[in-house]
Formats: C-alpha cells, structure tokens, sequence
C-alpha cells in the first residue's frame, strides 16, 4: 500500500469524533447507559424468553464438537435485507487460505466506501460467517459501508496464537488489496463481538505503530479482554444466561494452554501502553460476565487519551444482538451502525 494514502486520525479528526460522540443522539432508551449497570428491572420479558429456549439445549460442552458446529442455529434472527449484495472471498495466508464474506449497499456496487474488518464470537470455538449473516447485512445496510466478515480457524484445531495470525494476515490483505475491493484505505475500521472483539482490539496493539497502516476505528461488541482472570460481573453472572461459568472455561481451555493465558494477545489488559489506539465504540450488557471488563477496557482507553462512545444495555445478556427479535437487538445494530456511519465518514 502506498504510504502516503493512508490517514491517521490526528488531533483535528479526534476532536470530530469527540464530538460527534458527545452530541450524536442516536438512541433515547432509557436502558442504554454510558457505564456498565445491571438494570434494577431485571432481564427484559423478551430475553428471558430467548434465553430459555437457548436453556432447553444441552450445554455445547456435553455434546459432541463438530456435532454442535453442524447444528448450531440463531433461533429468533434479524430480519433479512433486501438492499445488500454479498460475495464469498478466499484470502491468500502463509501455508493456508482464510475465507470471508464482503457486504456491500446494493446502491454503492462500484463506489469506492469506508469498510469494517468483522470478527464473529463464540469464544474462539464456534461461530461462523453464516451464524452472523442476517446480522452483519443489516449493519451493512443501515452504515453504508462495506463489511468484511472473516471466518477465522478455530479452536482446538487451530489454538492460540492461530486466530491472532489469521486477524493479523487476513487485516493486511484487505488493506493492501482495498483497490479490488472497492474500500477506502483511509477509512478501514476492525471490530467484532465478545472473542471477535478480543481479536480486533489486539490487532489494533500490535500495529499501532505501523506507518504504512492501521485502522481507522474499533467497534467492539461485549469484548473478551481480561483472559481468565476474575471480575465481580464473572461472579454475578456465571450461570443461567447464555454464557455460562462453565461455558467460558471450556471455551477457553480449547483455545489456549494455562502457561499462555497471561500472554496480552488473550489478556488485553496486560499490554504495557494504551495511547495511540484508534477510536473506538465499546458496547456492553448488564447481565454478562464480561461487562465489568468491557468497562474497564473503556477506563483504560479513556485513561491514555483515546476517544471513547460506551454504551451499556442494562437489561440484556451476552450475545444478544444476534437475536433480531429482541427490539434492544435491533436498536443495538441501528446504533453501531449510525456510529459507522457518521465517523467513517469524517473529513
């Protein structure tokens, strides 16, 4: 990529996106917070509803892996578009190919426009380009800009630091090859939800001092950030919700060895230096194990002068913006994806 192309955000473009974030009212629901808090209310009607039928299943640890990747469904899904075109892509990587999927407005087909990197959860184990397809086109949709969905190698086929080098190739890639893809370099965002998150945000460390690129902006959804050390919302929230005590320790335990899990490309916070990330847009839940850290990510980037948006839904448990039927599902994607959409498209 040539290096002049690529535009860092400086103090000008920083400021803009402070104050988009401080004057963009994009929601007014009441449980939708700027810090991490568990709604006094309880879980919303709905989710209790979704989480019950998720309940009715065995545990994904009792069962058989690839029996639970071939039958792993989203029940309650988000609507389908009818305004995005999408192609199947193989990303060339050293000794191995990583497929992804491009979104693009239907109405922006030969438009040169900002793009997200996505990195899907499920806890580096499970999850796939097609679990989050309903999903990503509708943020597509709704930001106009493309998104680009990886379907990293999993665990524990391929363990740490496999999906780390998959995030690291597969980010370049796109980057160098943003002409063919129709993408703007200056404007190339990484995100993810929960195990995505963790990737994307160690994408942004590692690379933050590169010249030629690095992202433009992060969007992490519930982000994985402390490894398996303990916060109280681990505590608190440790059963009966979609990510369970258990659930988090066999996701872990088939990803990365006990000798590894203090490495800071699994434990976030153990990176020695915070400034000089790209902006980002942090989004957690009240009912999940990982919401004190998603708040303390915040704190941290916050601490070393990087811009922040955080949003807390009070009233929502881990993973639920994949289920269209929750209208804090769908206020959570028409959220991010106005964030995208105004700050992407910064001068």
């Amino acid at each position: 990529m040539d290096e002049q192309t690529v535009i860092t955000v400086n103090n000008d473009l920083k400021k803009q996106i402070d104050t988009f974030f401080n004057n963009g009212q994009i929601k007014t629901n009441a449980k939708v917070l700027n810090q991490a808090s568990t709604s006094i209310s309880g879980l919303d009607e709905k989710a209790t509803e979704v989480l019950n039928y998720i309940h009715s299943l065995p545990p994904a640890y009792e069962l058989d892996l690839e029996t639970v990747r071939k039958n792993r469904k989203k029940p309650y899904g988000h609507n389908i578009t009818h305004d995005v075109s999408s192609r199947d892509i193989t990303i060339p990587c050293q000794n191995r190919s990583i497929c992804a999927r491009v979104y693009r407005p239907s109405n922006k087909d030969n438009d040169i426009i900002p793009a997200l990197i996505y990195f899907h959860g499920g806890g580096f184990v499970l999850g796939d380009i097609e679990s989050y397809d309903k999903m990503l086109a509708q943020l597509c949709s709704q930001s106009q800009i493309s998104i680009i969905s990886i379907a990293y190698r999993l665990a524990p086929e391929t363990m740490f630091p496999g999906a780390v080098d998959d995030t690291q190739e597969t980010t370049d890639w796109i980057a160098k090859n943003n002409q063919s893809l129709l993408i703007d370099p200056k404007r190339i965002a990484v995100g993810g939800d929960s195990a995505g998150a963790n990737l994307a945000t160690v994408y942004c460390h590692l690379n933050k001092s590169r010249a030629d690129f690095k992202p433009f902006f992060q969007l992490l959804i519930y982000p994985s950030i402390i490894g398996n050390d303990n916060t109280k919302s681990r505590e608190l929230f440790s059963e009966n919700l979609l990510l369970t005590k258990e659930l988090l320790k066999w996701f872990h335990h088939s990803y990365i060895s006990k000798e590894q899990e203090n490495d800071p490309r699994f434990n976030v916070l153990n990176f020695k230096d915070f400034t000089d990330l790209p902006p980002a847009f942090v989004l957690t839940c009240g009912y999940d194990p990982l919401c004190d850290e998603g708040q303390m990510y915040v704190n941290r980037l916050k601490a070393n002068g990087v811009v922040v948006k955080h949003s807390c839904y009070s009233d929502m448990f881990h993973g639920f913006i994949n289920f269209g039927v929750l209208q804090q599902a769908k206020d959570a994607v028409f959220e991010c994806a106005m964030i995208l959409k105004g700050v992407m498209n910064l001068k």
